[in-house]
């Protein structure tokens, strides 16, 4: 495949390394990282073990057919079988391995047609055979098996439809034909009416509902909405977590709700007010652990807590508050893995993922005196675990290499047992991060990191672009980034660092409400004049700038506030915070969560916190980069800094992508992040390297 783009210049003559980069790799020719790397790197997700078998999900980005194609593996001698296409989930029942696919063309043209239906497989391992196990005319979403008679699932309900269909007296392809006939008509009458990467769900809720025997009963308010569910290990106990009916604003508030899978009694369960619940495992049939977020009534944004709840008396004990190790893996990359990270527990504590400053360790919390212990090492990213023997299995993702499983054992060695993207790795030429260390002006300690150029010749100065992740409550690492490693091979350095709000130093260090353009904004530029002091090839008079998401809100600000920088590409940005509260997915809550007020109470402060307002002194070129189907930081946001840019004259230049969200640089079609980066790419060229 050709990819038009300027000439890459690739700086062959090797010269003496200074000492801290002494570590990097030169001694043999190797390729460069190209535009379409991220298309060869497979992300792997889903890992279960099953009597002893491993299995996981494989994907990966299919160029020629511009999506991406997955499948089943069992890890078998060491390496990766594959057992069935085309799958992003399943289980393990009556004896096989169940998954859903739509196989039959009849099948298919139904879906087409607007008919609901879910098929499962089963494919039985012993003679490699695939018969279709199920098969119900509902869309199915989670589901928690009894047996194949008798299970809880949830499924999406379209208000709008219903209403379609009480007027059909019930005929259902007469309200898909009125459906269709009225498809150029968008309806909003609740908030939020659209969601990134779903698009409009104005009228949408997620039903509770059980299977017995081919009936069907549903168990939650028709106007009411499920999020996440577990059951217990005996199969008698059912545990969701709920919004209550409502029409027109959604409530903030969760509720957590017990379920007799026998009798089908509920009982709900008050632990606090306005709190959020998730992450429900069972630590035995009567117990649960979970996370409980009280930001909403402490108003503030602060990590969840870990607690114990006893279903049969209501005994809630907190383990840990969560205020410095929060749940979950935050540290970005673009070569995506894993799936969903859980709660897992011994006889002593609770395991989880964890984000600790620049990389995602598996930690242990103690039931008797929330003491944390590390069970994995520093340069171990995890993504994704399970229990296994003595230790756990893992997905992770080690140094500057692609995912792979490891086995990680009593003494937190991480044992490699594949080698899926490493020959592919070892292949070509990847930069190992140089680490900065700075001080802000709260007198905190606080690292950043630069990836020199390929083969940087010593005396000479390079063009730098500091890339500023989104959130502001994410997080980069020390992981393989694919667009940073390309640049690097393209001739640039790459400036990167976590400034005041990110994730990974605590609640304190993320809530940044009412200082955003303030405490980060300096972070920013404190850690470019220390990798200026610093680092000796990085050229202070070509310096480029970028981000996304929040980092597209910094960029927009940077620009108004410094022409210090050459160029700047501002990518699914946020430009006003007036206009993002009103037409974001999460503007309602986002706004408030770090500006602490709404445009009725203080519209002035709303104002003076937008780039908007000062774009009249920005003088860097910059590009604009947005995707049509962006409802987390709509389109307005990057369309309204570029006209007030070239209404002052600035150069400036806006890509919109067609059929595209807020995700394109992680999840969007091949083809077009290959143009993405093509186009972020030519943009610095032309301003840096002039």
């Amino acid at each position: 495949m050709n990819i038009k783009l300027k000439t890459v210049v690739l700086f062959c003559g090797f010269a003496l390394l200074p000492s801290y980069m002494m570590g990097l790799d030169i001694k043999n020719e190797k390729r460069a990282i190209d535009l379409d790397f991220f298309a060869k790197v497979k992300s792997i997700s889903n890992l279960k073990e099953n009597d002893g078998n491993i299995f996981f999900i494989l994907r990966q980005p299919d160029i020629e057919n511009c999506n991406y194609s997955s499948g089943l593996y069992q890890l078998i001698d060491g390496k990766a079988v594959l057992l069935t296409e085309n799958n992003s989930d399943y289980f393990f029942q009556d004896n096989g391995v169940i998954f859903r696919d739509i196989r039959g063309k009849t099948d298919c043209e139904k879906i087409k047609e607007g008919e609901q239906l879910t098929v499962f497989q089963k494919l039985d391992l012993k003679n490699q055979e695939t018969e279709e196990w199920l098969r119900l005319p509902v869309q199915i979403e989670q589901v928690a098996w009894i047996d194949k008679d008798h299970f809880f699932y949830t499924s999406s309900y379209d208000h709008h439809f219903e209403e379609l269909l009480k007027e059909s007296g019930g005929n259902r392809q007469e309200a898909l034909k009125n459906k269709e006939e009225n498809k150029n008509c968008r309806i909003f009458d609740e908030l939020p009416f659209w969601s990134n990467g779903k698009g409009d769900i104005s009228g949408l809720r997620t039903h509770l509902c059980y299977y017995d025997k081919g009936d069907i009963k549903l168990l939650t308010d028709t106007l009411g909405t499920v999020s996440s569910f577990e059951i217990s290990p005996d199969n008698r106990t059912l545990v969701y977590v709920a919004k209550k009916a409502f029409y027109g604003k959604v409530t903030d508030e969760d509720h957590l709700t017990v379920l007799n899978t026998v009798t089908l009694e509920k009982k709900e369960w008050p632990l606090f007010n306005k709190a959020s619940y998730e992450n429900i495992q069972f630590l035995s049939n009567d117990e649960i652990v979970l996370t409980i977020n009280r930001s909403l009534e402490h108003d503030k944004i602060e990590n969840a807590g870990f607690y114990r709840l006893n279903l049969r008396t209501g005994k809630l004990t907190e383990i840990y508050d969560g205020s410095v190790y929060g749940f979950g893996n935050k540290i970005a990359t673009d070569i995506g893995g894993a799936g969903k990270l859980k709660i897992t527990s011994d006889k002593d504590g609770i395991c989880y993922v964890t984000t600790n400053v620049d990389y995602a360790p598996l930690i242990h919390i103690s039931y008797k005196d929330g003491k944390v212990t590390f069970l994995t090492k520093k340069e171990v990213n995890i993504q994704e675990y399970i229990p296994y023997k003595d230790g756990f299995l893992a997905l992770a993702l080690v140094k500057q290499q692609g995912s792979e499983i490891y086995f990680i054992d009593k003494k937190g060695n991480a044992n490699q047992l594949t080698s899926i993207n490493k020959p592919l790795f070892d292949e070509y030429q990847v930069v190992e991060p140089v680490k900065v260390t700075f001080t802000n002006e709260e007198g905190l300690l606080l690292n950043g990191y630069v990836l020199p150029p390929v083969g940087y010749k010593k005396g000479k100065k390079y063009p730098a672009i500091l890339d500023i992740h989104g959130g502001p409550n994410g997080a980069y690492g020390t992981v393989f980034f694919h667009e940073m490693q390309y640049w690097a091979n393209h001739g640039y350095a790459v400036l990167f660092t976590n400034p005041t709000g990110s994730y990974g130093r605590g609640s304190m260090f993320s809530d940044i409400r009412g200082r955003v353009g303030d405490i980060d904004y300096r972070d920013l530029m404190t850690f470019v004049d220390t990798v200026l002091t610093k680092v000796d090839f990085v050229d202070g008079n070509r310096l480029g700038v970028l981000g996304g998401s929040y980092g597209g809100y910094m960029t927009n600000w940077i620009i108004g506030h410094t022409d210090r920088f050459k160029a700047a590409a501002a990518l699914r940005c946020i430009s006003s915070w007036i206009s993002h509260s009103s037409t974001s997915d999460i503007g309602y809550s986002y706004t408030y969560d770090y500006l602490g007020t709404d445009m009725w109470k203080n519209n002035r402060l709303l104002w003076d916190k937008s780039p908007l307002k000062y774009a009249d002194k920005v003088k860097t070129p910059t590009l604009f980069l947005h995707s049509d189907e962006d409802f987390r930081c709509y389109i307005a946001e990057g369309l309204q800094m570029y006209h007030a840019l070239q209404q002052f004259n600035v150069p400036s230049r806006f890509v919109l992508f067609k059929g595209e969200n807020h995700d394109l640089s992680r999840s969007g079609k091949p083809l077009n992040r290959i143009k993405r980066l093509a186009e972020i790419t030519e943009w610095f060229d032309q301003y840096l390297k002039q």
